[in-house]
């Protein structure tokens, strides 16, 4: 699943693409991921491109607010050359809609557009009026790259809590954006285990910790987030954090040479190094 890294990157891609483009006419070839209860026409000029958490946040001036979450396999495209009608194969340029996976299409006024993939289906638009707050997220956490993600807010966080700490890093209402990959690869840099219980940590432990959220999210970031299966870029180029992975997918430690722990934890699993991680 697409984590802060991966949205933001999106997110920065599509502000160059799309930002100020007219979105004259929406296609939506499956239902299930294109909520719109209102029914409202997506028409007019896109404004602005924001981020909450893993969500994405379009702005259509005057018209309404899309909110997308890519999930497991969700990808936004843009390329310059609309897809063939075709719903079936038989296209000369192989690019047909059910080949791709395409789920929603955003014609633009230009006869460019952006197009909204996702082969397992678990992607989400939902379509709100204009600048409105999507309710499944207004209990969101602070984001882990903003400046309000301050070491004294982990801290706070981490006083008198009792769960694993790494299930409190993928806690969406404490911090937002943080997932398994990421999760994974923090608390190896700070050397911490994922099972140590929140309250067990020292202070130096917990700023450890923060640090790296920052500095591992930055680095990904710089690097256009990790492309392990599904993850695209919006010119469907592959991120390359993944070349800079410690532990999560890996065998063995960098550090020790030993084998990595493997688990499941909190339904996900997890990998780290039972020596370098107390």
């Amino acid at each position: 699943m697409p984590e802060l890294p991966e949205v933001e990157t999106i997110r920065r891609d599509l502000i160059k693409q799309v930002l100020g483009k007219e979105i004259q006419s929406v296609e939506v070839l499956l239902d299930r991921v294109y909520l719109n209860p209102d029914k409202l026409e997506v028409k007019g000029i896109i404004e602005n491109i924001s981020r909450i958490g893993k969500y994405l946040s379009v702005d259509v001036k005057d018209c309404c607010t899309l909110f997308v979450h890519l999930r497991m396999t969700g990808k936004l495209v843009y390329i310059k050359i609309p897809p063939t009608p075709l719903y079936k194969g038989g296209s000369s340029d192989g690019f047909t809609k059910s080949e791709n996976h395409i789920r929603v299409i955003f014609n633009f006024k230009t006869d460019d557009c952006l197009l909204f993939q996702d082969i397992r289906t678990f992607g989400l638009i939902e379509v709100v009026p204009y600048k409105s707050q999507l309710v499944s997220i207004k209990n969101i956490g602070i984001d882990a790259i903003s400046p309000e993600f301050t070491e004294e807010y982990l801290n706070k966080l981490c006083s008198g809590k009792t769960c694993p700490i790494k299930m409190l890093l993928l806690d969406q209402t404490k911090i937002a954006g943080i997932g398994n990959i990421y999760a994974q690869e923090i608390l190896f840099y700070a050397g911490v285990s994922p099972l140590r219980v929140v309250n067990s940590l020292k202070d130096f432990e917990i700023g450890k910790i923060w640090r790296f959220t920052k500095e591992i999210l930055e680095l990904a970031l710089k690097h256009n987030g990790t492309s392990i299966s599904d993850f695209r870029r919006v010119d469907d180029k592959k991120g390359e954090f993944q070349d800079f992975l410690k532990v999560y997918g890996k065998k063995v430690c960098p550090v020790c040479g030993k084998e990595l722990l493997k688990i499941k934890h909190g339904g996900r699993s997890t990998s780290y190094c039972g020596d370098c991680q107390i």
